[in-house]
């Protein structure tokens, strides 16, 4: 009987075709290394490039600089931050739609109603409503502090509001002295003023 060849565990017969596979197995292994290599060490380059974040990228926290923002107010004139530098401000956040902003918005009015004689200013900012809603709702409520519209919600993003009501206490400085996220109380707005220098 003739000997049975045996049959080679590779399945390509020539020595050539062989190193060719074997580098082409090489690079597809490489490749895939890369790839893998990319994904771990990315996150960790990006994180590194983007440490300190940029005050854009960071929530606004207690003992930091108020963030700048340009809006208009109902009537069509300019308001920001700096309209309001060298004066303590009480920075609203509101909507018409909103029953806790309803709530709460006599209480911001009678703020607004002792700012001039305690030496603060008090500024509500529109979120997530219209022009007409706001309007109406001012001359509704009888408002006697300046209204500015965030149309496009850049303000609410930069200052991380994640729905009305929010109010922030910010010092003659610029510096952000205390945050009520959701609806004031009295004692909450005392307690609020007193950090940003108004009452003593």
């Amino acid at each position: 009987m003739g000997r049975v060849k045996e049959r080679s565990a590779w399945p390509i017969k020539t020595p050539r075709l062989q190193r060719t596979a074997l580098s082409r197995m090489s690079f597809s292994g490489l490749a895939l290394f890369c790839c893998v290599a990319d994904l771990i060490f990315q996150p960790v380059i990006a994180w590194s490039q983007n440490t300190p974040q940029s005050r854009r990228d960071s929530a606004p926290a207690v003992g930091a600089a108020a963030l700048s923002f340009d809006l208009k107010s109902l009537d069509g004139k300019p308001v920001g931050l700096q309209t309001f530098h060298g004066k303590p401000l009480v920075m609203n956040f509101f909507a018409s739609w909103c029953d806790p902003c309803r709530e709460e918005i006599p209480l911001i009015n009678d703020l607004a109603s002792k700012a001039a004689k305690d030496g603060y200013s008090v500024l509500g900012i529109a979120v997530e409503d219209g022009r007409a809603a706001v309007t109406q709702y001012v001359t509704e409520a009888n408002l006697v502090f300046p209204i500015a519209l965030d149309l496009n919600s850049s303000v609410k993003r930069i200052y991380r509001i994640f729905g009305p009501p929010a109010t922030f206490f910010i010092d003659a400085q610029g510096v952000i002295r205390d945050i009520v996220l959701g609806p004031m109380t009295p004692e909450r707005a005392r307690d609020g003023l007193k950090k940003a220098g108004v009452l003593r």
